[in-house]
């Protein structure tokens, strides 16, 4: 009886509202998109970052909502951590978001597992955008997961009151600076950028073609895992599980230098003020800096009614405009459109602090195509990144030689082609 009640006044309730929106001709409702974004966190979204992304947020809409005024946001922000598993909770409930923000990555398992919808196979303002940049979010099958959005880039932070001057090379940090503590996250997708120094990529991409990459490559993955095991053994410098160990280990002053991205600079700028300094990272033997680069990425999600999903590529139609990029970037200081005009201004527009970004930005344009096809390569499919990671850590914790590391490393990559 009671249930009987509930529908009954469930079936008035909306009968109501029909007859409501009937008398009330050219009246466009709103839609309301729900947009699920990461932070850098890896826990949970804390009231600051709230407050921050809606300082962010408020004025990009405000824009959107002169081309459609019909379109209502609702954010909600995660930490990186379980973010995948609580999309996919949301999504099996019927209640998953319609847009999702998030790094390349991330975007490339969520697609692994159907949590997204692509946007076709076609690159989106690719006339402005290089080449490289959709490779990083292209899957397997040729679809594009997610439009490219902005990048964030890897520098090196540190805090000016222990470090006079920052070091410029990789090969002289185990050497150096006594008095001072370094600091360098384990996980591959934030050492990568070392193997870039010493130009171990090459082999790494040879490999992975099935093919046998020539001795003086394959000794250039021994040089670079090398430099890791001796950097481990240094008292002055140390490996933390991840990059959120880092950020709080230099806030504290447990560390002097780490490597960070530019998506902590708010964080770092608040707690440590005057303090923090920021500088591209070290060169390899190469002498060569490399640009090492993080996508944001919108893509789809799949619980969206037609309306919706109508709502959601206007949305990222309209942030794909070179005014539209530039606008958001240099509201968030923390990273540089992808379309190259857009970068371009805003690399002029950030003052002395990020001058670091701008270098990096005009280095990251440049980046060759066979570079970024490498590290497209190793992020977007788990078992190849899982087994450099492997060996990886087993260089540092002593379980393998470099040589044997190395071996294994392109020989697994060998077979996995096969």
């Amino acid at each position: 009886m009671r249930r009987s009640i509930q529908s009954l006044a469930a079936v008035l309730l909306c009968s109501g509202l029909l007859a409501s929106c009937s008398n009330n001709e050219g009246v466009t409702l709103p839609t309301v998109l729900r947009v699920a974004r990461t932070i850098p966190n890896d826990s949970g979204a804390e009231y600051d970052d709230y407050e921050r992304m809606g300082a962010l947020v408020d004025g990009l809409v405000k824009q959107l909502r002169s081309v459609d005024s019909s379109i209502q946001i609702q954010t909600a922000l995660y930490g990186r951590r379980n973010f995948v598993d609580e999309i996919q909770r949301q999504t099996s409930s019927g209640f998953g978001p319609d847009l999702i923000i998030t790094d390349s990555e991330t975007t490339l398992e969520l697609y692994s597992r159907d949590l997204i919808h692509p946007i076709g196979s076609d690159a989106k303002g690719s006339d402005n955008i290089p080449g490289y940049i959709f490779n990083l979010v292209r899957a397997k099958d040729g679809q594009l997961v997610g439009q490219p959005v902005s990048q964030y880039v890897q520098l090196a932070c540190y805090n000016k009151e222990k470090v006079q001057t920052p070091p410029d090379s990789l090969v002289d940090l185990p050497k150096d600076n006594d008095d001072l503590t370094f600091g360098l996250a384990l996980q591959l997708k934030d050492l990568y950028w070392t193997a870039e120094a010493f130009q171990a990529e090459q082999a790494i991409e040879i490999a992975m073609q099935g093919q046998k990459p020539s001795k003086e490559q394959a000794q250039k993955v021994s040089t670079w895992l090398t430099w890791l095991k001796t950097a481990s053994y240094q008292q002055n410098i140390r490996f933390l599980n991840d990059q959120n160990s880092l950020r709080r280990a230099l806030i504290s002053g447990e560390l002097d230098w780490i490597t960070c991205w530019s998506t902590n600079l708010p964080e770092l700028r608040e707690t440590m003020k005057d303090k923090l300094g920021v500088v591209g990272i070290p060169k390899g033997p190469s002498k060569k800096l490399r640009a090492m680069t993080r996508l944001s990425v919108w893509s789809l999600g799949r619980n969206s009614s037609p309306r919706q999903r109508e709502k959601a590529l206007t949305f990222i139609d309209f942030i794909t405009k070179p005014w539209a990029q530039k606008t958001y970037a240099l509201r968030n200081k923390t990273s540089f459109p992808v379309d190259k005009n857009a970068a371009k201004i805003v690399a002029s527009k950030i003052p002395g602090g990020l001058s670091a970004l701008s270098q990096y930005e005009k280095l990251a344009i440049k980046v060759s195509a066979a570079a970024s096809r490498t590290k497209a390569m190793v992020f977007r499919d788990p078992e190849r990144y899982d087994t450099i990671s492997e060996h990886l850590l087993d260089t540092i914790y002593d379980i393998e030689t470099p040589d044997e590391a190395s071996q294994n490393i392109l020989s697994a990559l060998q077979e996995e082609r096969k």
